[in-house]
């Protein structure tokens, strides 16, 4: 996953970027990682690749947000940020 996002971020263009899978793959690695350290005994590998996913998908949401705003697609922004922040509160 990691790998498949870094090399997206280096190759393709921010236009094909979903906005909702990479919050579900945010949240989903960042909860993984946790486990992963959390665990006895801590899987560090595991971890890190986790780690690494989502700083690469935070710079994949980075993009496509930066790309939908130049492009006047706001409300699709704004929709997202309302789902996210939904999300944050339940």
């Amino acid at each position: 996953m990691s790998g498949a996002a870094i090399y997206d971020a280096l190759e393709s263009s921010p236009e094909l970027i979903s906005l909702n899978m990479t919050g579900v793959l945010l949240v989903y690695s960042s909860l993984f990682a946790r486990w992963a350290f959390v665990v006895k005994p801590q899987n560090l590998l595991l971890a890190g690749c986790h780690v690494t996913n989502v700083a690469a998908q935070m710079n994949q949401l980075r993009r496509a947000v930066e790309y939908k705003k130049e492009n006047g697609k706001d409300d699709e922004v704004d929709d997202l940020m309302k789902k996210a922040g939904a999300t944050a509160a339940a």
